[in-house]
């Protein structure tokens, strides 16, 4: 801890030394039309004259001005846009001791050829963007986005996997942290999935995927943070969308038994801007109806790893639910300066899954001895409500600000379920009576989160200082009863648990350029005090640990086109409230989920070397190690299997990923994404020490096809090759998808069409091998879909002089630990 405080005072010192011997300057002028009439809310962007990349940004005043204020020495333009009015570049001129202030003038601009009267303009932007330290990826850029759920889209993300549990990897390892608009969903993975599977792509902008984030970000998720971005109003005036979209997707058993099944997804988006407010929101109804056929295959073995008996599971799966989320917000521009802003957002999810099982028991030989027949009603209703308030205070126009944000997040999850089984022999023949169990699950968890953020620009760089606190309760019942033939009575498996959190957190962060190097370190301090309580047999838990985080980036730029960067990052993975809790849950007759009130926080240490190339064309070297891996393992219980969560094993993982964006021709564009990685855990089970290692390597591919008269369209796909991931092996799963989409109505109007895996092809298959544990899994699922949908964009813009908004919110860890024990 020591060691880290010293680095980071160091580091500041010298931060604070180079900026004290560079000399600044100050630039102004004046932005009018041909008329000489002053142009209030130009935007005036300082470029670096080498390479046009931008230093800061100004609006101009009502009357026209604008100024840059402390700017170091170098040679610098200007270029100033404004609407219906074409872009226009100022000469060359340079900041020198010599010359620490320049007055560049009055800066004329011409109107646009075309008027935007009756016009929807609407920028292009590439499905992804490459940057040294994120990827972002555009989704309303991919036509195979279209009728999409936020799962798919993730999917066919660089370097981003998910296996048959809805885990999501990155870069092939687990443990990442997903954000909503900055804020954690605090959802175990299950849960998680099941959210992103009903959240439509049209409420979507954008996804940024960061593997090594500094010291402002939450130090959770050990293998990096994925936020997703939903769509937010920029423009102003009264303008917004509405989307419509029909799904129809095909199952086929393999008794040849085909499906036809319709989806619907449907959004609305509106923004209205004027004078000092700013009103937004979204509302996304859809309803979801889907199969899917999940296969596993188990070889019972006795202590001795010699088989005694085969088991073979198959689930059919049949669901059907209806979600609705909503989002609304205010920012409120009280003056130049000072923003206050509220949004309120939520979601309703009502579904009903009845899977079909039946288990069949064989012995060594392979002779039949019994058959189990499973059915399970489950009624599931999903609540959240989530509210932000938010406050920033713009000091001046050097960038020093400050942020304040405070969350509340509820979650109401109830799950009503009947599981009957019925019983028979080798021949077919009932076997003892039926078993019945019904269970009541709710579970409601309330968090609180405070965080504030202050920014203080040097003259060639800026330090970040900021805390945050959060508060969670996590309050969760199981109440079963099963039939004894005559009446409802109570079982023992029934319980009930409550887990509080509080987590404290506080951060430096700085950063510095000097000629061609870039330096920025940071430390992050968290502190975790946790208490479960067992109210069933009265037995408590408690937790109270302080950690430090710190992480440093150092650039160097070899030339205009090429850059190199190395990063570091220690990073802490707590378990998932689910995870946490002893509660259990059936999946059939013969297994079931089991949570572990004695897990502990898994820490990582990351490095990546990168290398850039005109920022675009990007290889990344990364090797990160962890310890006390919390890792999802499966145990024999006598007849019964069950699935828990273990500090079980060392995990490291190396590889190469390549990100590179090709323009072919004028018209044809490809993304290509490629990472080659190894895996190796190194972990106990049951006294014995044993390994698991493979290589691997995954590659994305999104094709972009250009032509006359608003008409685009899209090859995308992934392959994943055979490899490791949380102690099981997964095989080789891939898809390729075809799109295509038309502007119309004059570009206000957009129809889309989508092929999502035509040719079925994609499935999952993987086998998990150690000990006595020896289990192959096989699913298929509804993903050959047909979308149709038909955006219209309504409403006139005007440019407004507040830059639209974009929050992190006080939750930046909690929501991804939720779990709430639904299907």
């Amino acid at each position: 801890m020591r060691k880290s405080f010293s680095f980071l005072a160091l580091f500041l010192a010298i931060l604070v030394q180079a900026e004290a011997q560079t000399t600044t300057g100050r630039i102004t002028g004046t932005i009018q039309d041909g008329g000489s009439k002053s142009l209030p809310s130009a935007t005036i962007t300082l470029l670096k004259a080498k390479d046009s990349s931008s230093v800061k940004f100004s609006v101009a005043n009502k009357s026209g001005d604008y100024e840059f204020v402390d700017i170091r020495e170098g040679k610098y333009l200007v270029s100033v846009t404004s609407v219906g009015y074409d872009r226009i570049f100022s000469a060359s001129f340079e900041i020198s001791a010599a010359q620490p202030e320049v007055n560049l003038g009055v800066l004329k601009m011409t109107e646009s050829a075309k008027g935007l009267g009756g016009v929807t303009v609407t920028a292009k932007r590439p499905f992804i963007e490459t940057k040294i330290d994120k990827t972002i990826v555009n989704v309303e850029a991919s036509p195979t986005s279209a009728g999409a759920t936020a799962l798919e889209v993730l999917e066919k993300s660089p370097g981003i996997s998910v296996d048959n549990d809805g885990n999501i990897s990155l870069r092939g390892k687990a443990g990442v942290i997903v954000m909503m608009d900055g804020k954690p969903t605090y959802l175990s993975a299950g849960d998680l999935a099941n959210l992103l599977k009903n959240t439509p792509a049209s409420a979507l902008d954008q996804i940024e995927i960061m593997t090594n984030p500094s010291a402002r970000y939450d130090a959770s998720g050990n293998s990096g943070v994925i936020n997703i971005k939903t769509k937010k109003g920029r423009a102003g005036g009264f303008n917004g969308s509405i989307m419509v979209g029909l799904t129809t997707s095909f199952f086929e058993t393999p008794e040849g038994t085909f499906y036809v099944i319709p989806k619907s997804q449907n959004s609305f988006t509106f923004n209205y801007r004027k004078n000092k407010i700013n009103l937004f929101g979204n509302y996304n109804p859809n309803a979801f109806r889907g199969r899917n056929r999940l296969e596993i295959f188990r070889n019972v073995l006795d202590q001795n790893k010699n088989i005694v008996g085969v088991n073979e599971v198959e689930t059919r799966f049949k669901f059907g639910n209806n979600n609705h989320t909503v989002k609304l917000g205010m920012d409120y521009f009280a003056n130049k300066k000072s923003t206050f802003g509220v949004v309120v957002s939520g979601f309703t999810f009502s579904g009903h899954p009845t899977p079909q099982t039946e288990t069949n028991r064989y012995d060594a030989n392979g002779n039949l001895f019994s058959t189990m027949i499973s059915a399970t009603d489950n009624r599931i209703k999903f609540r959240n409500l989530t509210t932000n308030l938010n406050f920033r205070h713009v000091f001046d126009t050097t960038g020093r600000e400050l942020g304040v944000d405070f969350d509340y997040i509820a979650y109401d999850n109830v799950s009503n379920m009947l599981l009957e089984t019925s019983f028979f022999n080798g021949s077919g023949q009932p076997n003892g009576s039926q078993l019945q169990l019904r269970g009541h699950l709710p579970s409601k968890i309330n968090i609180y989160s405070f965080k504030s953020d202050y920014t203080h620009p040097l003259k060639n760089g800026r330090i970040e200082a900021g805390v945050k606190s959060s508060f969670v309760k996590n309050d969760n019942v199981v109440e079963y009863v099963r039939w004894d033939g005559a009446k409802w009575v109570g079982d023992s498996r029934s319980n009930h648990f409550i887990y509080d959190e509080n987590i404290n957190a506080a951060y430096l962060n700085g950063n510095t350029q000097v000629k061609k190097w870039s330096f920025q370190a940071g430390l992050r301090l968290e502190n975790t005090i946790a208490k479960g309580y067992q109210v069933t047999n009265d037995s408590t838990f408690k937790r109270n640990f302080t950690n430090l985080f710190p992480s440093a980036f150092v650039s160097y730029a070899l030339n205009k086109t090429n850059q190199l960067t190395v990063s570091y990052s220690r990073r802490i993975t707590r378990p998932n409230y689910q995870d946490l809790n002893p509660f259990i849950y059936f999946l059939d007759s013969l297994s079931y989920r089991k949570g572990n009130p004695f897990l502990l926080p898994q820490f990582t240490h990351n490095i990546e070397l990168s290398h850039s190339f005109k920022s675009k064309l990007i290889t990344t070297l990364n090797y990160n190690t962890t310890k006390a891996v919390i890792s999802q393992i499966l145990k024999p219980d006598g007849d019964l299997v069950f699935l828990t969560a273990d500090n079980v094993s060392k995990f490291r993982n190396i590889g190469i990923a390549i990100t590179a964006p090709l323009p072919l021709t004028k018209w044809w564009n490809l993304n290509l994404f490629t990472n080659i990685y190894n895996n190796k855990y190194d972990f106990f089970y049951n006294g014995q020490q044993m390994y698991v290692s493979f290589t691997s390597f995954m590659v994305n591919m999104t094709q972009m096809f250009t032509f006359k008269k608003g008409l685009t369209a899209e090859i995308s796909g992934f392959y994943r090759a055979k490899g490791v991931e949380q102690l099981s092996i997964n095989e080789p799963m891939y898809v390729v998808s075809f799109g295509g989409q038309k502007q119309v109505m004059k570009g206000k109007g957009t129809v889309r069409l989508n092929l999502r895996d035509p040719f079925w092809i994609q499935r999952y298959r993987g086998s998990t091998k150690y000990d006595i544990v020896d289990t192959r899994v096989q699913n298929r699922w509804d993903n050959r879909q047909v979308t149709a949908t038909f955006t219209y964009r309504f409403g006139k813009s005007t440019q407004q002089n507040q830059p639209p908004r974009r929050r992190n919110s006080a939750s930046q860890d909690e929501q991804n630990r939720v779990g709430s024990g639904g299907q």
